[in-house]
């Protein structure tokens, strides 16, 4: 049977996945991808769920990739490698595609694969101490799953940059790069983070839906094409139940009732 490492409870329409592993610093073995993974597709079925919070145990968010893991497979045949990315690209396609936010709470290390993970969330709020970087290049490897992830949240200079020299950045730099968008002080990560997921939680199911189809389907169009797929969305948004009722609230002086 696999060890848990992945804790989930709901707190109230936020759904907090926990990275739960901290003697390996939380490192994302197989089977935590398993289970990051499952909860995250548990979270996004949710109709009660509205926002994830993902955050690790112990003071890191994740060291990345298990290296005793790694290193016990590398003799296997190639179709073995190969089809052993298919949980890494799985993830890394749930996590931009899904409906509901994910904010991303980052304490202590957030390094290689883990720093993938907060290129891929929504919004990051990082700790004043927090570090990054993908550290790849230090063992012989390259970033390569979680390189479309890092381009999208820094662009490209500044992820070859980091690809390229495995440099290991502190979260101001992290800020400046755009990889984060929030820094506070470290005992108030958690308050922070949870605020920013609740506050997306009290918004309307099909806005944030809808809000992160749109975002996602325009990242790489041009700015003629995106105003036209954006035309094409606002149809869909006039006949949503949630705006119809947040109009109504607003001229009603009450709050909506999503």
């Amino acid at each position: 049977m696999s060890d848990t490492t992945i804790t989930t409870r709901l707190d109230g329409r936020v759904a907090r996945i926990t990275l739960d592993a901290p003697r390996q610093r939380n490192a994302l073995t197989y089977d935590t991808l398993r289970q990051l993974i499952a909860a995250l597709r548990e979270a996004n079925a949710d109709d009660n769920v509205r926002a994830v919070l993902l955050s690790g145990a112990g003071g890191n968010f994740s060291a990345g990739a298990n290296l005793k893991e790694f290193q016990a497979e590398l003799a296997e045949p190639l179709s073995y490698h190969w089809g052993s990315a298919d949980l890494w690209q799985e993830l890394f396609t749930l996590l931009p595609s899904m409906g509901k936010p994910v904010v991303a709470a980052v304490a202590g290390n957030a390094l290689a694969g883990g720093c993938g993970l907060v290129a891929a969330a929504d919004v990051a709020i990082a700790a004043d101490d927090a570090k990054f970087g993908l550290t790849e290049i230090r063992i012989g490897l390259f970033p390569l799953i979680v390189l479309p992830a890092m381009r999208r949240a820094i662009g490209d200079r500044a992820t070859r940059h980091l690809a390229l020299t495995g440099e290991v950045i502190d979260a101001a730099e992290a800020l400046r790069l755009g990889l984060v968008s929030r820094i506070v002080a470290a005992d108030k990560l958690e308050e922070a983070a949870t605020a920013v997921a609740a506050e997306m939680a009290r918004r309307s199911a099909e806005a944030l839906r809808l809000g992160k189809h749109i975002l996602n389907e325009t990242g790489e169009m041009t700015y003629a094409q995106a105003l036209a797929f954006g035309r094409n969305v606002r149809a869909i948004y006039l006949k949503s139940e949630g705006l119809s009722e947040g109009i109504a609230a607003f001229l009603e002086k009450r709050a909506p009732r999503w």
